[in-house]
């Protein structure tokens, strides 16, 4: 797995939504709600539960991720219904976007030191 990239990714949503905002564009709500399909999701589900299931620090990163995509859904929801006020306000500092963002990335970085890619 490669820790840093799973970063960057979950964080480029950010971006993304930023330019759909900007654009008046629509986004993949599906993949946003998601916490299986990106790959860190699927090294989540597969090789790293068969390696780390049970242990608290898998378990907290698993739970981050879950609740950022879950914001991240939500997100994309407002932005396809063309609420975009809502969804720029959904994606500001303090937001809970913002903090699964936050917290996503520090969970990542605790299991990399757990399980080297």
């Amino acid at each position: 797995m490669d820790f840093d990239a799973a970063i960057a990714a979950h964080a480029d949503w950010k971006v993304n939504f930023r330019i759909a905002l900007a654009t008046h564009s629509t986004v993949d709500a599906q993949r946003a709600c998601s916490d299986k399909t990106c790959a860190l999701g699927h090294w989540l589900f597969g090789e790293a539960r068969s390696k780390l299931a049970g242990d608290k620090t898998y378990l907290q990163c698993v739970e981050a991720h879950r609740d950022f995509h879950e914001a991240a859904g939500e997100v994309a929801g407002a932005i396809n219904r063309r609420d975009f006020q809502r969804a720029a306000d959904m994606i500001d500092v303090g937001s809970k976007f913002h903090d699964a963002s936050m917290r996503v990335a520090v969970a990542v970085r605790r299991l990399k030191t757990l399980a080297p890619a």
